[in-house]
């Protein structure tokens, strides 16, 4: 059965290398479409082509490249920077007349900085010098140390078609290996052209990442709340269904307007996203890093990066103004790595892993690059130790989607699968298959559709178990103890779904929970020191008369009393009768099996028969008949009682 597999190929390069050709030459395409660009012979908007590779190995699969044709000329950089975000391989171009110049060497900083690696260089106008070996290794010399010093390097002339078939094999070649734009359900689309056509709507393009889309469904323009319904889809003017991850694609979105002077809409550098993505944030935790090679031409790539520096950021096909903050306050030089937090002029949607490219605030140079480390950062919390050892775990392995969560849990203790996957490039399967990873590794533990750090639950699975034998030593006449006081001794945000888990988890080591009160099963009850004295003469007093005994009051006088009293009631040695009466356990036995031989000798009997039968008080006989009547011993009928 065929298959396609849709890749993003970007050019760079200095300046009148012959880029826009090669394109040409290779899709048959010509990606300059402005008037301008056609009179000046420069490229200065992005262009686009389309490029099918037959796969030799595999005749039913071929490579659908979407080309993406960048500006050379240092006035518009920034139109190529927003063309290189979403490329899966590079055309590198250098002029084999011209050499190595000072856009060659900023675009492969912007690609290195970005983490694109997959690299043909084509050697163009090669047939301009006399001697292409040494034109190549002069190039293979300025590329060494890069991420691109291993790529091929293939001599070309556009106009005759030399080198065209070399390298249509040579992308072949490398995109047979390369891993198709991850599918993880968060579609997004970095919008690089915006424009209105009569009788359709507002129509937008980009390279689609992180999901597909459907005809029909819903998106959202960030960072607004604005939704826009997609009517119809384009890929390389064809009408589709369904987009998918590294598509070329064009949307029909008639509900959105296109940005004007005076009029907010969708523009080049927005971005629209699925309708549950998560919220885009003003604030971001990220890993910089500068080139130790230097732009010829561009002093700021020479000296250090100081906090507070004022900066744009590039990132998908747009740009904003930020102000950069160091984790350990100092500057950023050439050829070193930190952790910053980037301070954006407004909120940007991204997720943690995307890769972007620093500039300075004036344009004129291409200053760091860096990958996101956390997408909805707080400033006030920035350099606390908490943050600290978060941020430096994730900068350690920021492609780790195990290492990622790891840090979230540290740190926060505890999160929901839901929140945990939501600015993550992951699918909540895939987060939850790496959560059962940090579960076999015992290293976190799932509660539920929550996850916890596995120590720090543990800590407070024995913190809470210790909080309860203390108060048994503490008070070990009562039974437990009071949920109420047990909620002061837990960490304050800790949910009632983790309340719940925490009971379960305490059950398991003996701890029980009843009548609103936590006791160790191991827990019994013993009379303290102090209340020896008055739980003997309660028990004394109601001994003297065990029917007729006194109130809970006279019983009661102090404190320590009731103490004993209350102590004696829950351990059943005293049974309470209604709020007053009070009898020894063993004297309500006896008068119970007194009331039911007076019943079995006699019949049904009033109330009144069976107080003077047990020779008590109306105090005692009462809520003594009620509670044999609730224990199903008897039953009233009328003015009578008789045996259940």
């Amino acid at each position: 059965m065929p298959e396609s597999r849709h890749f993003i190929l970007g050019t760079a390069g200095h300046i009148d290398h012959g880029k826009s050709s090669l394109v040409r030459a290779l899709t048959g395409t010509d990606p300059d479409r402005l008037p301008e660009e056609k009179l000046r012979g420069v490229t200065i908007e992005l262009g686009f082509a389309h490029l099918s590779l037959p796969d030799p190995k595999s005749p039913d699969l071929t490579y659908e490249l979407g080309v993406v044709d960048v500006p050379g000329h240092a006035d518009f950089i920034n139109n190529m920077v927003a063309g290189v975000g979403g490329m899966d391989a590079v055309l590198f171009v250098v002029a084999a007349d011209d050499g190595w110049m000072p856009q060659s060497e900023e675009h492969l900083h912007i690609l290195s900085y970005l983490g694109i690696t997959r690299a043909v260089i084509a050697l163009t106008k090669a047939d301009l010098v006399d001697d292409v070996e040494f034109a190549a290794e002069f190039v293979r010399e300025c590329l060494k140390g890069s991420a691109l010093e291993s790529a091929t390097i293939i001599p070309v002339c556009a106009p005759k078609g030399q080198g065209i078939d070399e390298i249509r094999a040579e992308l072949t070649r490398l995109l047979a290996d390369a891993t198709p734009p991850a599918d993880f359900g968060k579609p997004i689309l970095p919008v690089d052209r915006a424009f209105q056509v009569k009788g359709i709507g507002t129509v937008v393009t980009g390279t689609l990442s992180g999901g597909s889309l459907h005809v029909g469904d819903d998106l959202r323009l960030q960072p607004r709340e604005e939704t826009a319904h997609v009517r119809s889809i384009q890929n390389h003017n064809a009408s589709v269904q369904t987009a998918l991850p590294g598509m070329r694609t064009a949307l029909n979105v008639p509900d959105l307007t296109v940005a004007g002077a005076h009029r907010f809409g969708v523009h080049r550098g927005a971005l629209l996203t699925g309708p549950h993505a998560g919220e885009p944030s003003e604030t971001i935790n990220v890993l910089l890093t500068r080139s130790d090679r230097e732009i010829p031409g561009q002093s700021g790539t020479r000296r250090v990066l100081p906090a507070g520096r004022r900066v744009r950021i590039h990132h998908g096909s747009g740009s904003i103004g930020a102000r950069i903050y160091f984790l350990d306050g100092g500057s950023l030089p050439p050829g070193h790595t930190k952790i910053a937090q980037l301070r954006l002029d407004e909120k940007r949607y991204m997720l943690v892993g995307d890769r972007f490219v620093l500039r300075d605030w004036s344009g004129q140079a291409t200053v760091a690059g860096g990958t996101v480390l956390e997408t909805t950062a707080t400033r006030q919390r920035f350099r606390s130790d908490a943050q600290k050892e978060f941020l430096e775990a994730r900068a350690a392995d920021p492609d780790s989607l195990r290492a990622l969560l790891r840090s979230t849990l540290r740190r926060d203790h505890t999160a929901a699968l839901r929140h945990l996957a939501a600015p993550l490039r992951a699918t909540p399967q895939q987060v939850r298959t790496a959560l059962n990873q940090l579960i076999a590794a015992d290293t976190c533990i799932a509660l539920g559709d929550y996850f916890a750090d596995a120590a720090w639950w543990s800590e407070i699975v024995k913190s809470a178990q210790q909080a309860v034998l203390d108060f048994h030593q503490a008070q070990p006449d009562l039974p437990g103890l009071p949920l109420q006081e047990f909620r002061k001794t837990l960490p304050p945000n800790l949910s009632e779904t983790l309340l719940t888990h925490l009971f379960q988890s305490l059950a398991a080591e003996g701890v029980g929970s009843a009548n609103n009160v936590l006791t160790s099963k191991s827990f019994s009850a013993s009379l303290p020191d102090d209340i020896r004295e008055p739980a003997a003469r309660i028990e004394a007093a109601l001994t003297a008369d065990p029917l007729n005994p006194p109130g809970r009051a006279e019983l009661t006088p102090d404190g320590p009393s009731r103490r004993a009293l209350a102590f004696l009631i829950r351990t059943k040695r005293v049974i309470a009768l209604g709020d007053k009466a009070v009898l020894l356990a063993t004297a309500l036995q006896a008068a119970e099996n007194a009331v039911l031989n007076h019943l079995d000798q006699h019949g049904p009997a009033t109330a009144s028969d069976l107080r003077q039968a047990l020779g008590t008080s109306r105090r005692i006989a009462m809520p003594l008949l009620e509670a044999m009547d609730q224990k199903e011993l008897t039953k009233r009928d009328g003015d009578l009682r008789k045996r259940c």
